[in-house]
């Protein structure tokens, strides 16, 4: 562990930026530590290591990227007090004010970037050194999580509705950083910037689906993955070949190109993923340290959150701030709760504390919530199963064929049934099929971030429970001032 801490050490002295100039500026101590942390192919292991766990920080997705600012931009949480709520104003699109949260995602982002190209630039220098699998294994990795990362930032700070608007191609976004150098990078449209980012994606699959364990390639007879520290096991929590499917299967329904969509989704569909449906047993266990909330066996790839639930506990209790009202509180008003889930969904019953309090009349958020000896804390799920049924279901509904249709059905039918709801009937139309995966992805992703991006990707005019409509002072989250300040980038939004 005394090591582990000193590489992740090392990473931050690396990665640290207050601006697109001197986030590389790395000094001589530094340095030496990199040095010495690539001379060994345990070093690497260390390195990577460390890349996960910045990526765990509460500027990104221990927090910000999930349960925090990118939720709250999706109206996902009920806010009372007003402006005293840390939350009133990403709820309100009052970019000036959430610029901490904001900035925090793009500097911890790019930051992590540059210690994943550090980690290339070095893994390639001593690729002699790596058994042939574990090398294309970690090179698949590093080469996703890059792709990962600048996906994500084109998704808050660039521009969607791409189908309906492709036009947003053309326009200018983010720096596609793709080596380890201290040059202020060119600023890119999003159009590039996605070409780079499925690049990286499908080098990264080729890699992984040759030698990464959940490969489907058939493995040849001297295949070998060295693992006797058991580095390569618990694939749902790295980078792993189904992660890089899915995506790019993201990137494709972000530029509203289906017909790329569909078949890696369908791919998913039919192999499992590596995945399988939670059992209701499970979810309905006797003893709550039993009771999967996150469903984690539907994860295909998820970060271990250190101090995840002691993070979020205030604000999934009712009663944190007594005798006064948590104004800080993840929640829904029972109405809006009542009418957004079904009766029988096991996400109704789990997802809520449906016990009251006299402060307000809802019910609070509780998926993250851990008891005593709780088995399944501290995991943030980033991509889940059912996330590719329900791109299935939309790229099958855009064909225009009936037998599309019922297949979409079908497939938003699975996953209701994995939540304990009825199957929809086969006479449901086309708008009425895309509803209900609006309702899904407003039900399944709760504190997990990944909402908002399903609006801006269709262009809704309005993000439900808004108080302002969805232009692109709301979808557009303004870059960085410093960035801008230096002369490194243009302000788009101008």
């Amino acid at each position: 562990m005394k090591r582990l801490c000193n590489i992740l050490c090392a990473l931050l002295l690396l990665g640290t930026m207050t601006s697109c100039e001197d986030w590389l500026d790395v000094d001589p101590k530094s340095e030496v530590k990199s040095d010495v942390m690539f001379q060994s192919v345990s070093g690497f292991k260390d390195a990577l290591t460390g890349i996960y766990l910045l990526m765990s920080d509460q500027d990104l997705y221990g927090r910000e990227a999930t349960w925090g600012f990118v939720d709250a931009l999706a109206q996902q949480t009920d806010v009372r007090g007003g402006e005293a709520s840390t939350w009133y104003n990403a709820t309100r699109y009052n970019y000036s004010a959430t610029t901490t949260s904001s900035n925090g995602i793009w500097s911890k982002s790019y930051n992590i970037i540059a210690n994943v190209n550090f980690l290339l630039e070095n893994l390639e220098k001593k690729k002699e050194m790596f058994a042939p699998a574990m090398y294309a294994v970690i090179k698949g990795e590093a080469l996703g999580l890059r792709a990962f990362l600048h996906f994500d930032l084109l998704r808050l700070f660039g521009w969607g509705d791409l189908e309906k608007s492709p036009e947003n191609l053309d326009r200018l976004c983010l720096p596609y950083v793709s080596e380890y150098s201290r040059e202020l990078q060119k600023q890119l449209t999003v159009g590039e910037a996605l070409e780079k980012v499925i690049a990286d994606l499908q080098e990264s699959m080729e890699l992984l689906n040759d030698n990464d364990p959940f490969g489907l390639t058939p493995k040849p007879d001297d295949y070998d993955l060295p693992n006797e520290d058991k580095f390569f096991e618990d694939r749902h929590k790295r980078f792993n070949y189904w992660a890089a499917v899915c995506t790019l299967t993201r990137v494709y329904m972000w530029m509203g190109n289906k017909a790329e969509a569909l078949p890696l989704a369908e791919l998913f569909v039919k192999e499992g993923g590596e995945t399988s449906w939670i059992s209701s047993y499970v979810i309905d266990a006797y003893d709550p340290a039993d009771r999967d909330l996150t469903f984690t066996t539907e994860h295909v790839f998820a970060l271990d959150v250190t101090k995840l639930f002691e993070n979020m506990q205030y604000y999934m209790n009712p009663k944190a701030n007594d005798p006064n009202e948590n104004t800080d509180l993840l929640y829904h008003a029972k109405a809006r709760a009542s009418g957004l889930f079904e009766s029988t969904d096991y996400r109704l019953a789990r997802w809520y504390d449906q016990t009251g309090n006299e402060h307000y009349d809802g019910w609070a958020f509780v998926k993250f919530w851990e008891v005593e000896k709780y088995k399944y804390g501290s995991t943030m799920p980033l991509i889940r199963k059912s996330e590719m049924y329900y791109i299935a279901a939309e790229c099958l509904l855009a064909t225009g064929k009936d037998a599309d249709r019922l297949l979409a059905i079908e497939r938003l039918n699975t996953v209701r049934e994995k939540r304990g709801m009825s199957g929809l009937g086969n006479d449901l139309t086309v708008v009425s099929v895309q509803n209900e995966i609006t309702k899904e992805y407003q039900r399944e992703f709760i504190n997990e971030g990944q909402l908002f991006y399903y609006y801006k990707r269709l262009g809704f005019e309005k993000i439900p429970y808004a108080t302002k409509a969805a232009t692109d002072a709301v979808y557009v989250v303004p870059l960085p001032t410093w960035d801008v300040d230096l002369g490194g980038m243009e302000d788009y939004k101008k």
